[in-house]
């Protein structure tokens, strides 16, 4: 799709949220929001970020389209797209070349500006981790091609089986929600929270992003071992696509699970000291390690 066409259906889709507000209320559509919310997050999480991204885990290709599915249904672009670019995150996070660092370009920008205006990262590089990988597969070509059809088919079915009610508190209210828990990833995770161990950006780990996000909010876990299946270290620190790959890995759908090595729990039992943004602490361990 063009950018300018984009980026009014992008508006559009957020405008769309007040609709629920048209509609007669009942908890059955709140149902319908969080099913619609948590599973594509999960498609997200699971697949774009801890498999594409990060090679977190296997899982069959089977599985591995499915979830990539749910993940473009969410409207955040392709997977190859997106995993890519998570890749350049890593690799300059808070630095020059971090496509959304709120400290590098304001809170606008690492929001909702890097998604939508800035043509730097319209494109993955061929030499990308992520494009050499997975970019000749088939069917995940067609999804980051296409990624505009999995929402559009998501939204026709939720009309066609509901009307107006369903679409709006299946697929235009759960796609905004779900927009902004990604975006604060970018933003919140970079400015508000916690620090358990001492990376060279500004990573925090926050328990209502964590929530929304589908255990995406311990962040600062994520940037100090970005290999861990799980970004939830403890079991207090709730991580639902993690507990979802256990399940896959159950059913004999997942294997070859990352765990978080002994001297990261040892590091974070050691509470080593913050260091100040400016000077922070560029440990090769912190590498992207896709």
């Amino acid at each position: 799709m063009l950018a300018p066409v984009t980026t009014a259906v992008f508006w559009l889709v957020q405008g769309s949220a007040i609709t629920v507000f048209w509609v007669p209320f009942s908890w059955g559509l709140v149902v319908l929001w969080a099913a619609s919310h948590f599973l594509r997050a999960i498609g997200l999480t699971l697949a774009f970020h801890r498999y594409f991204a990060h090679r977190a885990f296997e899982m069959t290709r089977g599985a591995r389209f499915l979830w990539a599915l749910a993940g473009t249904a969410a409207m955040q672009k392709g997977p190859i797209w997106w995993a890519g670019n998570h890749i350049d995150h890593h690799k300059h996070a808070d630095r020059e070349g971090d496509p959304h660092s709120p400290a590098m370009s304001g809170f606008y920008h690492a929001h909702i500006g890097w998604f939508l205006h800035d043509t730097r990262w319209k494109r993955v590089a061929a030499t990308n981790p992520v494009v050499r990988d997975f970019g000749s597969v088939p069917e995940l070509w067609f999804l980051d091609r296409y990624h505009w059809l999995p929402p559009l088919a998501l939204a026709l079915v939720m009309f066609g089986l509901g009307g107006w009610p369903w679409l709006a508190w299946g697929f235009c209210l759960p796609t905004v929600t779900l927009a902004h828990a990604t975006f604060a990833i970018n933003t919140v995770n970079h400015l508000w929270g916690t620090r358990r161990f001492a990376t060279r950006d500004d990573s925090t780990n926050n328990a209502v992003t964590a929530f929304f996000a589908v255990g995406e909010g311990w962040h600062n876990n994520h940037h100090r071992y970005q290999r861990a299946a799980c970004n939830g270290f403890y079991w207090w620190e709730f991580d639902p696509t993690y507990y979802a790959i256990r399940l896959m890995e159950w059913a004999g759908l997942a294997w070859n699970l990352q765990p978080v090595p002994a001297r990261i729990y040892a590091e974070a039992a050691a509470g080593r000291p913050l260091v100040p943004a400016a000077s922070r602490v560029l440990d090769p361990e912190q590498a992207p390690e896709a």
